[in-house]
């Protein structure tokens, strides 16, 4: 009996020293669906208005969590000080528009981009939808985000992406993301 509870503890113990293995030879997860218009933003875009996140149905993401994801978005705009980040409330966007969220795919209204310019001195707007969300191992958060300029309405930037933590390159990358963010 113990010699088969002692087989049982080291075949335990080497699943879980390949499981190290496996993540420590994995590639660090790199996304692909990005488009960039420049490898640079455009110097004139100093400021950028942040829309609401939107999510799929009120039932996929409960609204604290859906709050706690936009600040989480918000907060990592801001840690890479490309621009200056201005939120904008659902409350302001209703009285601009008479809607209280857009999608990046809606049909904006004509004059949208141009009152939330005036309203918030921003260059830019950034849309960002929660498309993934599984708060449940294995996590996963999906993003579709997009940064349009106000003026030409054109997409300087835009990435959509599912963050699964199920993969072994998404564990990589937030091994390595977090261990620089303790240093």
């Amino acid at each position: 009996m113990t010699g088969w509870l002692g087989v049982g503890l080291l075949l335990w113990g080497g699943c879980a020293e390949q499981a190290h293995l496996r993540r420590s030879l994995a590639q660090s997860y790199q996304p692909t669906n990005v488009h960039q218009q420049a490898k640079r933003l455009p110097s004139s875009l100093r400021r950028v208005a942040v829309l609401p996140l939107t999510r799929g149905d009120k039932d996929s993401v409960p609204e604290t969590d859906l709050a706690t994801q936009e600040s989480i978005l918000l907060t990592e705009l801001r840690k890479r000080a490309v621009c200056e980040v201005v939120s904008v409330s659902p409350d302001q966007l209703r009285s601009w528009s008479g809607q209280a969220n857009w999608r990046q795919e809606d049909s904006l209204p004509a004059n949208l981009l141009a009152k939330i310019q005036e309203n918030t001195g921003s260059e830019g707007v950034f849309f960002a939808h929660l498309s993934v969300y599984r708060p449940y191992p294995p996590l996963a958060v999906g993003w579709r985000l997009r940064l349009i300029d106000c003026k030409e309405q054109i997409t300087y930037w835009s990435a959509d992406e599912v963050f699964d933590a199920g993969s072994l390159e998404v564990i990589k990358a937030a091994q390595i993301y977090f261990g620089k963010q303790m240093n």
